[in-house]
């Protein structure tokens, strides 16, 4: 396959600085739940190829090929038997905060904060806004 001759070109300069950042980001989550709210974000961003990363690295951490499935789809259209009520709750708080123009909704905020320290919600919020970053130059360098 040809490179398109119009295809953006991000410096190495700054693919390394998102790289090291993002080893830093969501570490006071389960690394499960990083990645599932990796994956989701990744599929409300349509990602392919960060679909096809984090989908790999869930099922190696054990995750079921239902769960990665399901993760397509808003959580709230999720099993209850696929995850834990606080994992469902960060995830659907990372749905709102990538689908940000319909507003943050507080009420996600405040369930997932039942279950998470406002440490771990901060957690939550780097970890978004990363694999938003990492969507975004990966969608624009195709």
């Amino acid at each position: 396959m040809v490179p398109s001759v119009t295809a953006a070109r991000v410096r190495p300069e700054f693919l390394k600085a998102l790289e090291d950042f993002d080893m830093t980001v969501g570490a006071d989550l389960k690394p499960r739940l990083r990645e599932m709210i990796r994956l989701r974000v990744s599929h409300i961003n349509g990602c392919s190829y960060c679909i096809r990363l984090h989908s790999e690295q869930l099922a190696a951490q054990g995750a079921s090929p239902v769960l990665i499935s399901a993760l397509a789809r808003p959580v709230k259209l999720m099993r209850h038997d696929l995850i834990s009520e606080g994992d469902a709750a960060a995830v659907r708080f990372a749905e709102i905060l990538t689908d940000y123009p319909r507003g943050l909704e507080v009420e996600a905020r405040e369930l997932a904060g039942e279950f998470f320290t406002r440490k771990q919600l901060g957690a939550i919020v780097e970890t978004v806004a990363v694999t938003n970053a990492w969507n975004r130059v990966t969608r624009g360098t195709e």
